[in-house]
């Protein structure tokens, strides 16, 4: 499976270019990018009935039935977090 950027092609002939779901049929939460509109979407991928579909963000209804179509999706990143402390502030340990 090629990657590029880090978008994963969606390829309907290849089963491993769709995301992984978990036991209750849905993937993580993952970037969508559509052939027919510019702008990237957050949603999943869920399998029900053996058949698979991408949903945006928290829909009932399938990205397809919007008319979008999907032709790459990407995992998303950790958001960023501030480290508690940095390395100024951090204190040596006591020996004992």
């Amino acid at each position: 499976m090629k990657v590029t950027s880090g978008w994963i092609p969606v390829d309907p002939d290849n089963p491993e270019s769709f995301p992984k779901v978990g036991h209750d049929g849905y993937s993580d939460y993952i970037l969508l990018s559509y052939e027919n509109y510019d702008l990237i979407d957050i949603g999943m991928y869920r399998v029900e009935d053996g058949t698979g579909a991408f949903y945006p963000g928290d829909e009932a209804r399938s990205c397809a039935s919007f008319g979008l179509i999907v032709n790459a999706w990407m995992p998303i990143i950790e958001p960023y977090r501030e480290e508690e402390e940095t390395c100024q502030d951090a204190k040596p340990a006591e020996q004992t």
